[in-house]
């Protein structure tokens, strides 16, 4: 059942995918300073962080899925427990309205850029993202992410009043993405 409900999620991403290509989301500024090319070591490089989780046990291997979603007002869709699927959710524009009965990590865009550059000199990162308490409700903007955990229940939602376009970066255990029968032995 779980890989019947995996596939389905998947499908239902692919189409609002498909939708989003029709979209044409408008760019949007953020406040933070992009590495210089000296800082890089490479000239016409930049290196700007946009997200990240820290202390996330991934099941080895795993499948990597990228899809954009696109969402009108008023729309949303159920995360549930027996879905095994982690990712990250990045607001590219409008607002997404998350809330997971297990505990989530979410990076503003706003101000990453200066967390980051606090964290490296202090080698802690943890003050770069807030820890959001299972079942509290979270507001993502254009430049916000979210790491959402595994196996729990809850939401995503377009709270807003203008469409809601993101990223969502999926790590899926191989089962799920291709068939039992199509995981490599250890």
């Amino acid at each position: 059942m779980h890989r019947f409900t995996t596939l389905l999620s998947i499908v239902a991403l692919m189409l609002l995918g498909s939708v989003a290509l029709g979209a044409r989301p408008h760019a949007v500024a953020q406040e933070a300073t992009p590495a210089t090319d000296e800082a890089m070591g490479e000239e016409g490089l930049t290196f700007e962080p946009v997200s990240f989780a820290l202390g996330v046990e991934v099941q080895s291997p795993s499948d990597l899925f990228i899809a954009r979603i696109s969402m009108d007002p008023g729309a949303g869709f159920p995360i549930e427990e027996s879905d095994p699927t982690a990712g990250i959710l990045v607001v590219e524009s409008g607002t997404f309205t998350v809330v997971v009965e297990g505990a989530m990590t979410v990076t503003r865009g706003a101000t990453l850029g200066e967390a980051v550059a606090a964290a490296e000199a202090t080698g802690d990162f943890s003050e770069a993202s807030e820890a959001i308490p299972a079942g509290q409700e979270v507001t993502l903007e254009a430049g916000d992410a979210a790491y959402i955990p595994s196996s729990v229940n809850g939401e995503i939602r377009n709270d807003g009043n203008e469409p809601a376009v993101g990223l969502a970066f999926l790590v899926i255990p191989p089962e799920e993405m291709m068939g039992e029968e199509a995981t490599p032995e250890a």
